[in-house]
């Protein structure tokens, strides 16, 4: 169930409340601050939806831990004030659909994340540490060796949850703390060695609206998809979305 909340209960940084006004003044639309206590596996979203610019949180509880999750998500839709383009599938096969829009929302943040964890670092907010915290845990390292003996044999396509969770570590740990993690990771090399070659694509990208797409079309295609399948930037028409919302129903039912 979603819940309204207040913004004045959370303590912000001058820098993201004009990020919230900038977002307002773009889109006409208030954002709005809730609370899904049905949302799993995330912190929180950003919603961007005709007529609608919402934060979401998992709780909704006034903590330093909340405050740097809305300002991690104001991020994401200061940036599409910023004409940062948006990334959807552009086919409607029901057996991947799920799983590839799962892999274009992982890219799409990672990617996201270069342009403004550094000015959430600038204001007192470090959007790294819990990065590092989360991938230097042992217990992610141990993780990643148990599913390494399932793992395709070296030059098949990686694993792709995997290689997610070790570009994130590229983009988002220090130099030292990415490399040790990398290190004992060695025996999970497909997975090793693109998420090398994705984050070497993302950090020459500028850090502009078209940077962010050439960005997103090159990683799409050093992952072995076809161009064809990635859009960037183009309005999602109403038929594919209905296509797409069976397609996902398909596979609920399955």
């Amino acid at each position: 169930m979603l819940t309204d909340l207040s913004w004045d209960a959370f303590v912000l940084p001058a820098e993201a409340l004009r990020w919230r006004t900038d977002i307002e003044r773009a889109s006409d639309l208030p954002v709005r601050l809730l609370q899904d206590d049905e949302m799993t596996g995330a912190e929180g979203e950003a919603w961007s939806e005709p007529g609608l610019r919402a934060v979401v949180l998992a709780e909704a509880a006034p903590s330093p831990a909340n405050a740097m999750t809305i300002v991690h998500e104001l991020g994401h839709l200061k940036l599409e004030t910023e004409g940062w383009p948006h990334c959807y599938l552009c086919h409607d096969d029901p057996r991947w659909i799920e799983w590839h829009y799962a892999l274009i929302s992982d890219l799409v943040s990672l990617v996201e994340h270069q342009a403004f964890f550094p000015t959430m670092l600038r204001i007192g907010l470090d959007p790294y540490a819990a990065s590092e915290a989360d991938l230097a845990d042992p217990d992610v390292l141990d993780e990643l060796r148990n599913l390494a003996p399932s793992l395709p044999l070296p030059g098949l396509k990686p694993d792709w949850a995997i290689t997610m969770q070790l570009l994130r570590t590229l983009l988002e740990c220090r130099p030292a703390i990415a490399e040790a993690i990398l290190r004992d990771a060695a025996q999970l090399g497909p997975e090793v060695r693109m998420a090398r070659d994705l984050a070497a694509i993302i950090l020459a990208a500028p850090l502009t609206p078209q940077g962010f797409a050439d960005a997103m079309r090159a990683c799409w295609q050093a992952m072995g998809f076809a161009p064809e399948t990635l859009c960037v930037g183009e309005e999602e028409e109403t038929s594919e979305v209905a296509v797409l919302s069976t397609g996902l129903d398909s596979l609920a039912a399955e």
